[in-house]
């Protein structure tokens, strides 16, 4: 079932139950009473509860069209995918920002799946229960990943915890260990039904399974750092087989073309596509991919869409191109163009007001937004009748990024497999994806051909074979993990802490203050927990970052 099915299943549960399942005015986000947005257990049809559920866990990701705000945005932006507007880490977003994804999980998810779960057992609805389990997992994990320590044990008691403690970054990871391998056990019981509408993997237990034990391998190279024995941990994964290493078991999020009743397009798609192209693209980002290797990456045109094809000299359009390049940018760095035709982005942290520039910026492409593929017509986007109209996924956990990521952990702690195997094969995965999403909604005028891609493997795997030491190596692994991480800024965040790789275009103030470690808590939470105090700043670092202060700018 793609998103747009998977939405009116859920509007029209709205309608019957007269429920407002995905957007309300929540007034005490963790006093988790009588949720006005869970469905009553009077009226449990497992399957809405499943499908609200799942609704609950893209949003956190994702955010919704009409507020297109998740994690992968945020971090995306701080890790130079796309742009942060900044100036300084600590002014850069502020506290309710993340209110959404907040009440996501604790006012939409962790409450249904509370209830749901006992009436699921009850019934014989184990693969319920099991998917409702592996989402949980992944929700927590992001959550800690992205605030530190956050609420869970005391988070769903109700009356008995109505301002609920935060529980250690660690605790939290072993509980969603554990809470993986009850899933496991669970889809291996036999169930009466299975889920009538699961969005994801069609109620495929045995992909359930992969993704699970795929959760735990991310977790375990998460954690490297501070587990000693995340390597024994990842090969037994490894050996075992049974976790994602084919695209076939890809776990992403399917949206439509439908933009009312209700709006089924990717997130991203409508704020940057309904009144003029929205946000900028980082120009150091386009620069990997267009120039950097002297051979141009095969998937840019999927990724980015130019509405001009020359840069403008028009300093009202584009105010850095009369400005030199700040004097803490490295000799390699980026600043304002790095080409004539027309990849029109913005350096890292410029807070510089909006120009007349909608209809000319670079902006996102066909994969996996769901826009316009770049033929190098350089046509404004007048309207949101372009490329697949929104229908795009949401990348959550691709094969090719488990390869990167095993190809980080060989490099760095000694898991089973060749570094530069892992290398090559999440490379072919990633451009065998992008190149294969709606390839009918391309030019074949310039679709890459084959030897297109093998040249580009070929430079990369030579530079790898040609680094000096380690660390280069580990950057070149990190660097086309981060080009095939193109939608997904959880991971690149994630990475980015946990490597301090790749090497990063500086941002526009000298002194930005401390990279964001984790980001403030949610004013919904921080403003109405008694129990709890807001951050002081933003360089608090997660559990699994035990690296220095200033590690990463």
């Amino acid at each position: 079932m793609n998103y747009y099915n998977f939405k009116n299943y859920i509007q029209r549960l709205s309608c019957m139950l007269g429920l407002v399942v995905l957007f309300s005015c929540e007034t005490t986000e963790l006093e988790l009473l009588d949720n006005p947005n869970a469905v009553a257990p009077a009226q449990s049809d497992i399957d809405y509860f499943l499908n609200n559920i799942q609704n609950a866990f893209t949003i956190q990701l994702e955010g919704t069209p009409q507020n297109n705000f998740g994690l992968n945005e945020a971090g995306m932006e701080v890790t130079r995918i796309t742009h942060m507007f900044g100036p300084t880490y600590q002014n850069a977003y502020a506290p309710s920002s993340f209110d959404q994804v907040w009440r996501s999980v604790y006012s939409n998810a962790l409450p249904d799946i509370r209830t749901m779960t006992p009436l699921a057992e009850e019934q014989g609805l184990y693969t319920h229960v099991a998917i409702a389990k592996v989402l949980e997992a992944y929700m927590m994990t992001n959550m800690v990943d992205f605030f530190g320590d956050v609420p869970y044990s005391e988070a769903t008691q109700g009356t008995e915890f109505p301002n609920p403690n935060v529980d250690s970054g660690a605790d939290v990871y072993s509980a969603v260990i554990t809470l993986l391998d009850e899933a496991i056990a669970d889809f291996n019981k036999d169930e009466v039904s299975k889920p009538a509408s699961d969005i994801f993997y069609d109620a495929d237990e045995s992909k359930w399974i992969k993704l699970a034990n795929t959760l735990k391998l991310k977790i375990y190279v998460q954690s490297r750092l501070v587990d000693s024995e995340a390597a024994s941990k990842i090969n037994t994964i490894v050996n075992s087989g049974n976790f994602i290493t084919s695209s076939s078991d890809d776990f992403v999020a399917e949206y439509s073309s439908v933009d009312n009743n209700p709006d089924s397009r990717h997130p991203e798609f409508g704020p940057n596509f309904d009144n003029g192209t929205g946000e900028y693209m980082n120009t150091n980002f386009m620069y990997w991919l267009v120039e950097e290797k002297g051979i141009e990456d095969p998937r840019w045109r999927y990724y980015f869409y130019r509405q001009t094809l020359q840069n403008t000299t028009d300093v009202n359009e584009q105010s850095c191109i009369t400005k030199f390049k700040p004097e803490h940018y490295g000799p390699n760095d980026v600043f304002c163009n790095f080409s004539d035709a027309g990849f029109w982005g913005r350096d890292h942290g410029n807070a510089d007001g909006i120009p007349p520039d909608t209809g000319v910026r670079t902006t996102f492409g066909q994969y996996p937004v769901g826009g316009r593929f770049d033929d190098d017509s350089g046509e404004t986007i007048v309207d949101r009748n372009i490329g697949l109209q929104g229908a795009g996924i949401s990348p959550i956990m691709l094969a090719s990024f488990v390869d990167f990521m095993l190809a980080e952990s060989a490099l760095t702690i000694g898991v089973s497999g060749s570094p530069r195997a892992y290398l090559e094969s999440g490379i072919r995965k990633s451009i065998t994806k992008v190149m294969n999403f709606s390839p009918d909604n391309t030019n074949p005028d310039f679709v890459p051909t084959e030897q297109d891609v093998e040249d580009y493997v070929a430079t990369v795997l030579d530079a790898y074979d040609n680094a000096a030491n380690q660390e280069e190596q580990l950057e070149i692994i990190v660097k086309e993990y981060f080009i095939a991480l193109w939608g997904n800024g959880v991971e690149a965040y994630n990475t980015y802490r946990r490597t301090g790789m790749p090497s990063l275009q500086p941002t526009i103030l000298a002194d930005p203050g401390p990279f964001i470690r984790t980001f403030f808590y949610p004013a919904v939470f921080a403003d109405q927990n008694s129990n709890v105090d807001q951050k002081t700043d933003v360089a608090q670092q997660v559990f699994w970052d035990n690296n220095p202060a200033n590690f990463i700018n």
